[in-house]
């Protein structure tokens, strides 16, 4: 058996490298900031969410999503170009907003079939909701699995549905919402996440820091790595940097 080696950083380290990585694609500072805390959100309960904000970045540089255009600001609907995926990170941010203004519509379902990294949606909402206080439903769905959850003012209650999810490779795929305050999250499917949990792994993420995959702390590095120049002895005699001596 192959042991997985994970690299353990603080919550403020690896926040501020995720938030560099997003700068370092091109994502406006206001908009790369909030899916920071939709990372957060996601990697101190337990997510991957390292190797998601990855592929969604890589998905942006690439090209092969996009921040979609706005159809419909009456429902609420962004839809991704032709040929591309909708990225992950522009539709958490436009959901996040949409939370403070009676989104979701109660009654109806709304559907996001082909997100690059739709793990970063769930994280976005969950924490938005905290100032939203609403009650609502959404399935996403991974390469790896898909997720019933209920998010509700304070929390959120994940369930694991054991079925063959359909999606694309890396990540991809989609979620639906609905606003359902009376129904259960999932009856029958696996339970990987409640308010007690939560604390617990917040508790022990607090404490001890946070893991990830090495693979994923590269790629975010790369990213973050565009964010800076190249030194020169000019620019630390003007103060660039650590300075010209262990003085400065």
């Amino acid at each position: 058996m192959v042991r997985r080696y994970r690299v353990r950083q603080s919550v403020s380290e690896f926040g501020q490298l995720v938030l560099k990585a997003t700068l370092g694609v091109g994502v406006p500072l206001g908009i790369a900031e909030d899916i920071v805390q939709s990372v957060l959100w996601l990697q101190i309960r337990g997510f991957v969410a390292d190797r998601s904000i990855c592929h969604a970045l890589t998905s942006l540089d690439r090209g092969d999503a996009t921040p979609g255009t706005v159809a419909d600001w009456n429902r609420y609907e962004l839809k991704a170009l032709p040929g591309q995926k909708l990225s992950s990170i522009y539709l958490s941010v436009f959901l996040m907003d949409a939370l403070q203004t009676g989104w979701p519509p109660v009654g109806q379902s709304v559907t996001y079939p082909e997100v690059d990294s739709p793990l970063l949606v769930l994280g976005a909402l969950a924490w938005a909701n905290n100032e939203a206080q609403r009650t609502f439903r959404l399935q996403f769905v991974t390469d790896a699995q898909a997720f019933s959850v209920k998010l509700a003012p304070g929390g959120a209650t994940v369930h694991k549905i054991q079925k063959q999810p359909e999606s694309t490779p890396n990540g991809a795929g989609g979620f639906s919402v609905q606003n359902a305050d009376t129904q259960p999250c999932h009856d029958d499917a696996e339970l990987i996440l409640d308010n007690s949990l939560a604390e617990d792994h917040v508790r022990v993420g607090r404490r001890a820091g946070l893991t990830a995959d090495p693979a994923s702390v590269a790629c975010l590095k790369a990213f973050a790595n565009r964010m800076l120049v190249s030194e020169s002895d000019r620019s630390l005699r003007q103060g660039a940097g650590a300075g010209v001596i262990d003085a400065d």
